[in-house]
């Protein structure tokens, strides 16, 4: 996944793509690639790891003919396979090319039909496998229904682009991944953002999900879901480049919640089948007989990662049938730990390079621990010092204060817990079906409470002090949730189990302190958490409560969708993010870059 660029027209396309591809750098890439259909009706592919730069300046060494007027390119963030040239965009055969954003579920299934087939893949990406199909299936059909053959037999997300040797088009596929036409005279661009062809046109077709579409050189064909022919009406976006990388929105913080439940789709969907069964067996390199043994899980991490491991601890427990520490890393190393041998060492980073994390993750090992990570970035030291790595697919994430790396690391847990859960037996496997909902359930979430919480966080956005309070599987999500108002609006903010309150936070409580309450209405915490926030109100205390169910002690309510309550915390968290981002909104705060911080901690 990452960023996506094609051209067709009358002008030539290699220095367009690249312009596009080179307006995308900020979101975070590892490796990119470019195909054009030349004037001889051949595709010619250059594709290199690392920057548009040294991409431009291999072009320029191989001098390779990508003399043409149509072409695609991309940037790549690895998902399937390491970064490198092999596993970069394009992929291609003699006869097609092809890049594509998010994942394809049924990959797996894919390659066996075409292994059955004598085909097989040079990569380890799922990108491949559709070049691989649309080619296999031009042998008796046209480029246009080999492609469309090729999408009715794909699973998962994706935003795909293709052109071909024998024709003078660029084929589009959209599912769940934004995918969009720009269109002026003579010319036709295509981009997975808006920024990326900002500085040609300001008019744009905005694909829906399930939408395919057939680029020539004076015209497009957009059929949907259910391949009808159908009309979509451009739209003009008076965006200046720095908006249009935000995607509209007025921070890439706001942008990166919005985007949660793709973050979360992409990390679970090509990891778990439609019967619940999980597969992390390529990325964990531990064998069964050791989990079989396994007598303790320890989580070491720092900040929202901490939160993380702290979130998903009573599920582990649950399903996986092992205890589990949770520790702060910048403490572990100091504290003399006792680490078993039978023990499972995991640590969690976004960027995975932060110092102490790394530093613990280097103690474990030299103890003969078995360690895993979980990381968001391809090839960082944290990925690579650990014996295992499963990767979060949140996608770059620009703003300082995390957000959707938060979600995608609870999602990694409770994919493991239930991967273990399968290894001993335990059965696991309607919970792990539930994950795939979790996306759906997560956009709706932030499409209703966006609003309200606004109004909330203008009419609070002065108070100086907050509580912040939850119990059960919730109480991690208020340390979360009280971290990022600290983070952001500089305001401070205490997160604590609800029940803890009467020992000694309560005395904090006054007109001038609210309370945020975290409550979901499972039994019996939600009449628990109830009866706290009565001890609050019997003390003026002002109560701001997001929770599914309704009550009178509320001062403020944000209502929120009912949700298993094991998975609560994926929704919860939404609106507690957009809480924080509100408050320093209306503070006029810098909400991207706020002081004091940096987006990877690689000092102590």
């Amino acid at each position: 996944m990452c960023g996506i660029v094609g051209y067709i027209g009358k002008e030539k396309a290699l220095n367009i793509i690249l312009d596009g591809l080179s307006a995308l750098e900020y979101r975070g890439y590892d490796s990119a690639g470019i195909s054009v259909k030349t004037e001889k009706n051949t595709l010619n592919t250059v594709k290199n790891k690392g920057k548009i730069m040294d991409l431009a300046s291999l072009i320029i060494e191989k001098k390779e003919d990508l003399n043409g007027h149509i072409g695609i390119g991309h940037t790549r963030w690895a998902t399937h396979g390491k970064p490198n040239i092999v596993n970069a965009h394009p992929h291609f055969t003699k006869r097609v090319s092809v890049v594509h954003n998010g994942i394809i579920e049924n990959y797996r299934e894919l390659d066996e039909f075409l292994k059955q087939n004598k085909i097989f893949k040079k990569s380890e990406t799922d990108t491949e496998t559709v070049a691989l199909l649309i080619d296999f299936f031009m042998n008796d059909y046209p480029f246009y229904e080999a492609f469309e053959k090729t999408i009715k037999m794909l699973e998962g997300s994706f935003a795909i682009a293709a052109i071909s040797h024998s024709e003078d088009a660029i084929m589009l596929a959209k599912k769940d991944s934004p995918l969009v036409i720009g269109i002026s005279d003579y010319s036709t661009y295509i981009a997975s953002d808006v920024s990326a062809i900002i500085e040609y046109t300001k008019d744009f077709i905005f694909l829906e999900d399930g939408d395919i579409a057939k680029i020539l050189s004076d015209s497009i064909e957009i059929k949907d879901k259910d391949f009808n022919i159908i009309k979509r009406e451009a739209v003009t976006v008076d965006w200046s480049y720095e908006f249009a990388q935000k995607g509209g929105f007025k921070h890439f913080m706001l942008k990166e919640i919005a985007e949660e439940d793709e973050a979360v789709r992409n990390t679970v969907q090509s990891r778990i089948n439609s019967e619940g069964k999980i597969f992390l067996d390529e990325e964990i390199n531990l064998s069964c007989d050791f989990f079989k043994e396994m007598d303790s899980i320890k989580i070491v991490a720092c900040g929202t990662s901490y939160y993380a491991g702290l979130s998903a601890k009573p599920i582990i427990e649950k399903y996986a049938k092992v205890p589990v520490e949770v520790c702060v890393a910048s403490e572990f190393r100091y504290s003399d730990p006792i680490l078993s041998k039978k023990g499972l060492f995991i640590v969690i980073s976004q960027s995975g390079e932060t110092a102490d994390t790394k530093e613990s993750l280097k103690y474990a090992k030299s103890k003969g621990i078995k360690t895993l990570s979980i990381v968001n970035v391809k090839e960082s030291a944290i990925a690579r010092l650990a014996d295992s790595c499963i990767y979060t697919l949140a996608g770059p994430e620009i703003s300082v204060a995390s957000t959707k790396a938060f979600v995608s690391q609870l999602a990694v847990l409770y994919m493991l817990s239930f991967y273990i859960a399968d290894i001993k037996g335990y059965p696991y496997a309607d919970k792990a079906k539930y994950m795939l909902r979790l996306p759906e359930l997560m956009k709706e979430t932030f499409l209703s409470t966006n609003n309200s919480v606004e109004k909330i966080a203008k009419n609070y956005h002065t108070y100086k002090n907050f509580l912040f309070l939850g119990r059960g599987l919730l109480y991690p999500i208020a340390f979360e949730g009280a971290l990022k108002l600290k983070e952001i609006s500089y305001i401070h903010a205490e997160g604590y189990p609800a029940g803890e309150i009467k020992h000694g936070p309560i005395a904090l409580v006054d007109e001038n302190t609210p309370s945020v309450i975290i409550a979901h209405s499972y039994e019996p915490l939600y009449s628990k958490i109830l009866s706290n926030a009565q001890e609050i109100k019997a003390r003026s205390g002002k109560i701001i409560m997001f929770s599914d169910k309704k009550s009178s002690i509320a001062d403020e309510f944000i209502g929120l969708n009912e949700i298993d309550y094991e998975f609560s915390g994926f929704i919860y968290v939404i609106p507690l993010q957009l809480f924080a981002y509100y408050i320093a909104l209306y503070l006029g705060n810098d909400i991207d870059q706020p002081r004091n911080l940096a987006k990877s901690v690689t000092v102590e």
